[in-house]
């Protein structure tokens, strides 16, 4: 009771002196502790303490609870209460004030949420969750160690303790974080692995730098055996876990004669395996639609060839499977791939259940293919933005193996726009425009071919830096190939293309690059991630309205750095001014200390995309 009433007549305190130690935080995490006991390989139970401060209305988010819960666990107890800055309870929460939703990304699944939306009226508040969460049919990795949660948030104290079985003590790996992890046999037999992180200061996004999920300070869990739904298997490298994912698709490769008979017919005419491979591709784009399918093991194990070709449909792993069945019944070997769409690197020497995505591999003799099945509407032959260049985990029956998918240079990502401008002599203009975009390019535009015509409208006036514009005449051609392109042709209308003062006109020099900005110079924590290399080239030509000269033009310019390049010409025939910007960026990783020299040379870039041409009237 002491310790009780003590708590209570420090707390305000204790936020206060965290707040002043830690300016950036919007929510304090006071205590979080998760307690794991596996009663076995299948079961366990997990409990769990979150205690959290939230200290303005920017942090209000933290303040949810969120339980996702599928055929392998449950929430079985649930309590809640919230304090104000005094320490007094101001509202309690129960289970059955938790409110479930079984809405899930995917069509076919066994997921449901239980969440409580928390809306404070007020700020410091604090909020406390205590709840407990069943697991049956098996562990096939253990909950992370995540602290922190959130940008703005700063972390007073989290702990972990996980008891495993005898023989079985469980593998971890830090990422982004130093901490002792204590691994010790209990009187009870079973193997306590415990951590704390002890105070951790709030991070904060930093523009080019890595996402929330690849800074985050963690440590990842994993059983070294483990079962789930009636199956065993072994953690302890990529290689084994390889052979139990092969395991999960043992006999599901199989097909029904009548579309043995149509694959036959499809490549009667095909002289090589890779026309065999891409009349494939072309079926399954004519014949399936992609739906997620999360029912049990079916998060893992794809549904059988034969019962995709018979719905219809299927999730990424079961449209891989079902092309690698097809190309099987054809000869023609390919291999089952898990990977990420999230991070590009695994760690090689710690496996676990990462990969949240599946692609097919076939290697032919002269090119090795990847072959996107989830979305066949893809160039045949392209590897998109969503993988390239990551590393992807081969299934095969000598288990897994490690790769990494090929990637493009960054200077066939390009985006070349071509615009003829008339202008008026009251700042209006009519504008001809085509913008070709390939690769990477290609795929951020690739989505107008979707849209309705009014919704291409607004697509393309988005990215173009006038406050009115009347966009009609849109034509697109598109091109699938192992270089996708798509081109874009339309013609603008507006009244206001420059403003009118006086006897001059101000005109913009490029209205095609309004995205791109300069964040503020502020003190660098990470160094600089720039993702996306591309090259981007614009030509437009101005007509200059009757009755007006040049007074004024922008100075041409040539930058060169290690992040890119950039080049400003001008030419000028008879009443014509061409403007030229070209800009080359590299992708990479650069070190925090020249991030001043990097946002100088996107403010070179940008004053040149922002400049104006000064006409005056004769």
């Amino acid at each position: 009771l002491y310790n009780s009433i003590l708590t209570l007549l420090l707390f305000p305190f204790v936020v206060q002196a965290q707040a002043d130690t830690d300016r950036n935080a919007y929510s304090i995490v006071q205590d979080a502790t998760t307690e794991i006991i596996c009663e076995s390989t299948s079961s366990a139970l997990r409990k769990e303490s979150y205690t959290i401060t939230i200290l303005n209305e920017k942090g209000r988010d933290a303040a949810h609870f969120f339980c996702v819960c599928d055929k392998f666990t449950s929430l079985r107890k649930f309590s809640g209460e919230i304090t104000d800055a005094n320490g007094k309870v101001i509202r309690k929460i129960k289970k059955s004030d938790l409110q479930m939703s079984e809405y899930s990304s995917g069509l076919t699944s066994d997921d449901y949420t239980y969440y409580y939306e928390c809306n404070l009226p007020r700020y410091p508040l604090t909020i406390k969750y205590e709840w407990e969460v069943k697991y049956k049919d098996g562990l096939i990795c253990y909950p992370t160690f995540r602290p922190q949660k959130a940008y703005n948030q700063s972390v007073v104290n989290a702990t972990y303790r996980l008891y495993t079985p005898a023989g079985n003590p469980a593998r971890y790996r830090m990422v982004n974080m130093k901490a002792e992890v204590k691994q010790e046999v209990t009187s009870k037999g079973d193997i306590l692995t415990e951590v704390s992180s002890g105070p951790m200061t709030a991070i904060e996004y930093e523009p080019f730098g890595l996402s929330f999920a690849e800074r985050l300070p963690r440590i990842h869990f994993s059983p070294k055996l483990f079962t789930f739904d009636g199956t065993q298997g072994d953690m302890s490298s990529w290689q084994s876990y390889g052979i139990w994912q092969n395991s999960l698709l043992t006999g599901r490769d199989q097909l029904a004669e009548p579309i043995k008979l149509k694959l036959r017919e499809l490549t009667a005419g095909c002289n090589t395996p890779r026309e065999k491979v891409q009349a494939v591709y072309n079926y399954l784009a004519e014949t399936t639609r992609y739906v997620s399918i999360q029912l049990g093991i079916g998060g893992l194990q794809p549904i059988a060839a034969s019962d995709v070709c018979r719905a219809g449909f299927g999730d990424c792993k079961g449209l891989s499977n079902y092309t690698h069945a097809m190309l099987k019944e054809l000869g023609i070997p390919s291999v089952y791939t898990v990977i990420s769409t999230d991070n590009e690197r695994l760690l090689p020497d710690f496996s676990s259940v990462e990969m949240n995505h599946a692609i097919l591999q076939v290697p032919l003799p002269e090119d090795t293919l990847w072959l996107e099945c989830t979305n066949p509407q893809l160039p045949f032959g392209y590897v998109h933005s969503g993988i390239a260049g990551h590393d992807a985990l081969l299934i095969t029956k000598e288990g897994g193996i490690m790769c990494r998918l090929p990637s493009y240079p960054d200077s066939l990502n390009t985006q070349t726009t071509n615009a003829s401008v008339t202008l008026t002599p009251t700042g209006g203009a009519k504008i001809k425009a085509s913008g070709i975009s390939r690769l990477f390019q290609y795929e951020s535009m690739a989505g107008i071919t979707r849209l309705e015509p009014s919704h291409r409208k607004d697509y393309l006036r988005s990215g173009i830096n006038l406050i009115q514009a009347n966009i009609n005449n849109i034509q697109i051609n598109e091109a699938k190939e192992v270089i996708p392109m798509i081109d874009i042709q339309y013609t603008i209308e507006t009244e206001q293309y420059g403003n009118k003062t006086g006897n001059r006109l101000f005109i913009p020099a490029n209205i095609f690059r309004k995205g791109f900005t300069t964040p503020d110079l502020k003190q660098r924590v990470q160094d600089i991630h720039i993702n996306y290399g591309y090259l981007d080239t614009d030509s437009i030509c101005l007509q200059i309205p009757e009755g007006y000269t040049i007074e004024s033009l922008p100075k041409t310019c040539q930058v060169t750095s290690s992040f890119g390049s950039f080049s400003s010409s001008l030419m000028i025939k008879d009443k014509e001014i061409c403007i030229i910007h070209r800009l080359l960026m590299h992708r990479g990783i650069y070190p925090k200390e020249i991030y001043k020299d990097f946002l100088e040379f996107r403010k070179q870039i940008a004053a040149q995309y922002s400049s104006k041409i000064i006409l005056k009237k004769e």
